[in-house]
């Protein structure tokens, strides 16, 4: 379950997070459903049970469909969660359900016009920062940008901002390593 929103989700993770996208969409319950997966998950990954529950083989089918029913009748989640989960559970896909989280969050995402952003730097950056670089961006791409950014030391300094396939490389590092090449070349 230790899914981030880089990694991607398999082919079947993905037809179930679009079979439940359209249900949640034709009962108008897009935002619940979406909040519920979000929660679901979140409850998993900080669960090591939870998470061995559905990750492991040790538990038949039956075993995690009971207890992920007992699990989720507790869990005040909706009745669409309840039930995907049952039957993702029943199908032998428990250990895909936060990559199916991560598929029906690109769903979400894209239906609401939002346009998603990975944003890199050697250190943290502080609040004014990230809400300058949000500003720019969705001026940029006429519209919401959801921002998730990552620390990585070894780009020394600088900024590397990837918005779909699409990546702006200004770290120092990429400048050394376009100097360096140069300089092999004179």
């Amino acid at each position: 379950m230790a899914a981030s929103t880089s990694t991607h989700a398999s082919e079947a993770a993905r037809r179930y997070a679009r079979a439940l996208f359209e249900l949640a969409q034709d009962k108008g319950r897009l935002a619940e459903v979406h909040s519920d997966f979000k929660a679901f998950v979140a409850m998993a990954k900080s669960s090591k049970d939870l998470t061995i529950l559905l990750d492991s083989p040790a538990f038949s089918r039956g075993e995690k469909v009971d207890s992920l029913a007992a699990i989720m009748a507790k869990s005040g989640l909706g009745a669409l969660m309840s039930n995907f989960v049952g039957v993702m559970a029943t199908n032998g896909r428990s250990g895909e359900i936060s990559q199916a989280q991560i598929a029906f969050d690109e769903l979400y995402a894209k239906q609401r016009g939002v346009q998603r952003a990975v944003v890199r730097t050697a250190k943290d950056m502080t609040g004014d920062q990230r809400a300058r670089i949000e500003s720019i961006l969705a001026k940029a791409v006429g519209g919401e940008v959801e921002l998730t950014s990552e620390v990585d030391a070894s780009l020394i300094g600088g900024i590397q901002l990837r918005i779909g396939s699409k990546l702006v490389d200004a770290s120092i590092a990429a400048k050394l390593d376009r100097m360096n090449t140069a300089m092999k070349g004179a």
